[in-house]
């Protein structure tokens, strides 16, 4: 599938979709913090198209404004760590250039690019359940994957590990 991208220079034409997920990221102190609700998209992405996660972004009534992360590297490297720990996530599927910087108007977002996990990587979840863990990407969603959906990818999984 042909992986679509976007420019993030003119953000009145910005909007969510079914591979573009923005999030404020500020965290209680505003110096920036990765929302919990982050690792949905994340899963959601990973099991269905791929897609990309804005971190600093403000949404209000579908007007999106350039907020920025005022101290990005420790989220970086908490996005990294989190991603590694298998109690947090199934599987880590970024490679290194999947998470940016990008600095604009003299403030930084964090872009991270999941691609769609391959078939034997399925289902990506949250946590150390799959039933409780996995969603999938409807529209501009995060939705819960039900237990046929998790199993599903369960038996495909397999049979793709198997050469079936």
């Amino acid at each position: 599938m042909q992986y679509q991208t976007f420019v993030l220079d003119d953000m009145s034409s910005l909007a969510e979709s079914v591979q573009v997920e923005f999030k404020l990221a500020a965290g209680r102190d505003g110096q920036g913090k990765v929302p919990e609700d982050m690792w949905e998209s994340y899963s959601a992405f990973a099991n269905t198209i791929g897609g990309e996660i804005i971190l600093g972004v403000r949404e209000e009534q579908g007007v999106f404004t350039l907020e920025g992360i005022p101290q990005p590297d420790p989220m970086i490297e908490y996005l990294w760590q989190h991603l590694n720990d298998k109690s947090k996530v199934s599987i880590n599927i970024l490679q290194p250039t999947d998470i940016q910087l990008i600095r604009l108007v003299d403030k930084h977002v964090i872009r991270i690019r999941v691609p769609q996990a391959e078939i034997h990587q399925r289902p990506v979840f949250i946590g150390t359940d799959a039933y409780s863990g996995c969603y999938l990407r409807v529209d501009e969603a995060d939705m819960h994957a039900s237990r046929r959906q998790v199993s599903q990818m369960m038996r495909r999984a397999r049979e793709a590990l198997s050469g079936q």
